[in-house]
């Protein structure tokens, strides 16, 4: 009899005391769950390796306890997401798979969620049995966390634009014929200097008004957001177009050698008559006048080749907004005549033209391939921006 109380009496106690800690951490756990938050890449080998040796282990232990939100970064409402935890958590390296448990803890790649996430998982749930406990605070997803973060790379991105626009093959190849014939009219020290000067203020000022009146168009479009969605899917394709073209050009040069198997280039109808404009304005009395004229003159007809960069560069200046697209405007062609001027400094100084000419031969694989990839580039920031 006396058994049969102390049995009854430790169920009782067990009923009493522990049972009802487990119908707490129970209720605790169902009304506020663990959250993961995850990130991955579709397809990719680790997500994988998450899915085949983290969710068995985390659904085994944990299952009630815990919700999973994925999010396919192939998605640009998931990008966005991204890029907001990013921001907030100070998170500074990308990797094809990311875990965010309550908001707060990262765990970046698949060895960090491997070792970690379990681990932590125990900690959260202990965390909800504290007395004065708050639920986790949530990430609030702003719409222009992408555009925000992308916009610090403009600056940069429209400074590299420029360079590369100036390295240009069409515009390095004009450059070159120019030099052979100042080097033939014997035009040298302080006339060179009057020539170059003049030459690349009216290239800067030509091309600036270009994109300044290119700019003005776009910005009438940006009422219209049709037609801004038109211009974007357009210059899209055409970039992606241009970049396999670019990269064409370079295989078929370096095999070749051939500048006729360059398909991204000036139509001999342009070169002849960009070749007559410098002879004429080399013959000018005044050389400044022939520098001036030279210089607008064949930089409105190159163009129709440079352009290629110079309009897609436009197109991501203004979704910066006005404001910020002159000053990005004057700094692109700022970098687009700095070529031309280490030219004419380095040919002030010596430079023959047997050399130039070498080096622009050289030049024009890799400048295929960066232009090439810097349409890629740009392909993505308009679509992203």
């Amino acid at each position: 009899m006396v058994s049969i109380q102390k049995y009854a009496f430790a169920t009782v106690l067990f009923i009493s005391t522990v049972l009802p800690c487990f119908a707490a951490e129970s209720n605790i756990t169902a009304s506020s769950p663990v959250v993961i938050d995850y990130f991955y890449e579709a397809g990719c080998a680790d997500c994988f390796r998450v899915k085949n040796q983290v969710m068995p282990d985390l659904q085994e232990r944990f299952e009630g306890f815990f919700t999973i939100n994925n999010y396919d970064v192939g998605v640009k409402s998931n990008v966005i997401r991204l890029a907001t935890y990013q921001e907030k958590l100070n998170i500074v390296s990308n990797k094809p798979v990311m875990m965010v448990v309550d908001y707060k803890y990262v765990f970046n790649g698949f060895d960090a969620i491997k070792a970690n996430l379990l681990k932590q998982m125990d900690e959260c749930i202990a965390e909800r049995q504290e007395t004065g406990w708050k639920a986790p605070e949530v990430i609030e997803i702003r719409d222009g966390a992408v555009a925000d973060k992308l916009e610090k790379f403009t600056e940069p991105i429209v400074m590299t634009a420029g360079f590369l626009d100036g390295l240009n093959p069409c515009a390095i190849a004009s450059l070159v014929f120019f030099m052979s014939l100042l080097a033939v009219a014997k035009v040298k020290g302080r006339g060179l200097m009057l020539m170059g000067i003049s030459f690349c203020l009216a290239s800067f000022l030509t091309y600036t008004a270009l994109g300044f009146g290119l700019l003005r168009t776009l910005h009438l479009f940006s009422g219209f957001p049709m037609m801004r969605h038109i211009i974007d899917i357009g210059m899209i394709a055409v970039l992606g177009i241009f970049a396999l073209m670019s990269f064409r050009d370079a295989y078929r040069y370096r095999m070749t050698g051939n500048p006729n198997d360059v398909a991204l280039q000036l139509p001999e109808g342009i070169k002849r008559r960009i070749h007559a404009i410098m002879k004429e304005g080399i013959s000018v009395r005044s050389l400044v006048v022939g520098g001036i004229v030279i210089g607008v003159l064949v930089t409105a007809l190159e163009s129709v080749c440079t352009g290629q960069m110079y309009v897609p560069t436009l197109v991501v200046m203004a979704k910066s907004g006005m404001s910020k697209a002159w000053g990005y405007l004057l700094l692109y062609n700022l970098m687009f005549i700095l070529p031309l001027v280490v030219v004419f400094i380095l040919t002030y100084f010596g430079l023959r033209t047997p050399t130039l000419l070498e080096w622009s031969k050289k030049n024009v694989v890799v400048s295929k391939v960066l232009l090439g990839s810097f349409f890629l580039v740009l392909a993505v920031l308009v679509m992203m921006l």
